[in-house]
């Protein structure tokens, strides 16, 4: 006569997750960038960390210099993707702008878009979330030779340009 077995959950693990509060003074930026790599190298996700730091410093300065309130940062690994959002408390839309080839403003955006490989903003009560989607090894990743490194970072801002009428997100003052 057979016992029937009791049938268990399947295990699902924790997912990594790492989080971070900061305040609106410019000087936050590198702390968010700093909690980001940090918990990538410690995920063995080091074919994402350039571009991870990338992404978090320009969302994380967009904060300081035009919502103008505190931030989270907020990184999730899971099987096959890394999702990386910040939060603010100002409810302004990101919205599209127009600037010249000659601007020194508003291609922040536009380098988000092409590091990674999705990204929206999502909308709530209290303010709005940049999230970002990156999938490591589809990244484009700090190479171990700096010049083959540099020549990659100079190939991106190069496609940034587009001669004169360009189409950017920013948000909005």
């Amino acid at each position: 006569m057979g016992l029937e077995q009791p049938r268990s959950a399947p295990y699902h693990p924790p997912v990594p997750e790492v989080r971070g509060s900061f305040s609106s003074d410019p000087s936050s930026v590198p702390a968010a960038r700093h909690l980001v790599t940090r918990a990538l190298a410690d995920w063995s996700c080091d074919d994402a960390s350039w571009a991870a730091a990338q992404i978090v410093a320009e969302l994380a300065a967009n904060c300081a210099l035009h919502a103008r309130t505190g931030f989270e940062v907020r990184l999730v690994q899971s099987r096959d993707a890394l999702r990386l959002e910040v939060t603010d408390g100002s409810r302004v839309r990101v919205q599209p702008r127009q600037y010249g080839a000659q601007a020194t403003t508003g291609r922040g955006l536009r380098l988000v878009e092409r590091l990674s490989q999705d990204w929206g903003v999502e909308m709530a009560a209290t303010g709005k979330t940049v999230w970002v989607l990156l999938h490591p090894g589809e990244v484009l990743a700090d190479d171990e030779d700096e010049g083959e490194a540099a020549a990659g970072l100079d190939a991106l801002l190069a496609s940034l340009d587009d001669g004169g009428d360009v189409r950017l997100l920013a948000c909005a003052a």
